[in-house]
């Protein structure tokens, strides 16, 4: 008789764990679906408002020429410009989750439609007052670029934006960057997607190199821009990859002399080998870089499930036949971008690890970090402190927040007025 009274009690014990694991999962899906929903209804959301916001800025006319502070400098040199950026106040949003928020908001789906040739780079499209137009980097490789140009026959300083790793041109913040630099500065725009990433990556092959080529890339930009007519000088901001890739351009520079306005590198890094290291090194998941990972893993597989429908190399496709828990970023330097470029891969990290070459550098740059980067960490930048000490042309600005390359949705009046400040003071109107 008790025998069977607990079958049922038993059996009624499982019903009830699974109805309830059965709802947590029906949760779980509303709450996806739902944030899925929000994410997708952000982005024209997003867009009308940055074109009402441009058609805005324009309405109040834009500069013809420097402020009246500026046109009285009469001898300008880092130290002085870093001083008066350094009186802007800096006014994270707290709590700083909101500024995590609205990053998320603005850019979570484009890295992942980034990762395909088909997509890359379509969802925030330019206003008609930027062309886009394919130009070609040193080596040949094509590069799809857009490009704004005042039609008012006036001179004006020129300016070139890069994305970071796995971005775009596309990206939230290098369209948003551009249309406030073209319509409340004044300045003629360019932005470029690099080799292997947004529209670029549908014209070639070519393979990442973590900032070298990148660097050949921003200058080729630099070059193509300065030589616009109208076009009196031309300054250089990238991020996280970018922000490589600018410091390998503002070196070369001494061959390629087209960077001619200045430069700043948001959250970069010294070493690329370490820094390739690290993002292919799986975290503890209590590390604030651990959901990084797993989206750059995401991100890397999707990009050689890609790549395997037209890539016709053997070898190549034996690399990316490869499950997630593989997806190796370091492999992918050694294997494909190196021999791709015929070098080692010791040599091509040393051509894209800063530290092994700001000491020459010979134009104005500036190195901006955030000391709660979890993706580029803040020790990176302890030996590009230590060379810039001895460089008059480098300064590094290590802020106590700011994410990763967060800082235009941490206090987006500060990014702006170190952006502008620091290009409208090396630049030349005339």
């Amino acid at each position: 008789m008790l025998a069977h009274l607990i079958v049922p009690r038993g059996h009624e014990k499982r019903e009830l764990i699974m109805r309830f694991i059965l709802k947590q999962i029906k949760r779980l899906a509303i709450t996806g679906l739902i944030l899925v929903g929000v994410l997708l209804a952000a982005i024209p959301v997003t867009y009308a408002y940055m074109l009402a916001r441009f058609r805005a800025m324009k309405q109040k006319g834009t500069p013809t020429g420097p402020s009246n502070e500026l046109a009285m400098v009469e001898k300008r040199d880092m130290n002085d410009v870093f001083s008066r950026l350094q009186e802007i106040p800096f006014k994270p949003l707290r709590p700083l989750a909101l500024g995590l928020g609205k990053a998320a908001l603005n850019n979570s789906f484009l890295l992942f439609q980034n990762t395909m040739r088909a997509t890359g780079g379509r969802i925030y499209p330019y206003p008609t007052d930027f062309e886009k137009v394919v130009i070609e980097s040193f080596d040949g490789t094509p590069l799809s670029v857009v490009v704004g140009m005042h039609d008012d026959d006036r001179p004006r300083p020129g300016l070139v934006l890069s994305h970071g790793f796995m971005g775009s041109k596309g990206d939230h913040y290098i369209v948003d960057s551009a249309l406030t630099a073209f319509a409340a500065w004044g300045f003629n725009v360019l932005a470029v997607d690099l080799r292997n990433f947004g529209e670029s990556q549908r014209l070639s092959h070519s393979p990442t190199t973590a900032g070298w080529k990148e660097g050949e890339d921003l200058l080729a930009a630099a070059k193509y821009l300065g030589e616009k007519p109208g076009v009196t000088s031309v300054g250089m901001a990238g991020f996280s990859m970018g922000a490589g890739s600018v410091m390998r351009a503002a070196y070369m520079n001494r061959e390629y002399p087209y960077l001619t306005g200045g430069a700043i590198a948001w959250n970069g890094y010294a070493d690329a080998r370490r820094m390739v290291e690290y993002i292919s090194t799986k975290p503890e998941p209590r590390d604030p870089f651990f959901p990084v990972y797993l989206g750059f893993r995401l991100m890397h597989r999707l990009r050689l499930e890609d790549m395997k429908r037209y890539i016709e190399d053997t070898e190549i496709l034996e690399f990316f036949d490869r499950p997630l828990e593989e997806a190796n970023f370091m492999e992918y330097i050694e294997r494909v971008a190196a021999p791709h470029c015929g070098v080692s891969a010791e040599e091509c990290y040393a051509n894209s690890s800063p530290e092994e070459f700001l000491a020459d550098v010979e134009v104005p740059l500036l190195v901006v970090h955030a000391a709660d980067d979890p993706v580029c960490p803040p020790s990176e930048m302890d030996s590009l402190m230590e060379i810039a000490e001895d460089n008059p042309n480098v300064n590094v600005w290590m802020l106590p927040t700011g994410s990763h390359c967060l800082f235009r949705y941490y206090d987006k009046n500060w990014y702006e007025s170190v952006m502008r400040d620091f290009f409208s003071y090396w630049a030349s109107w005339d």
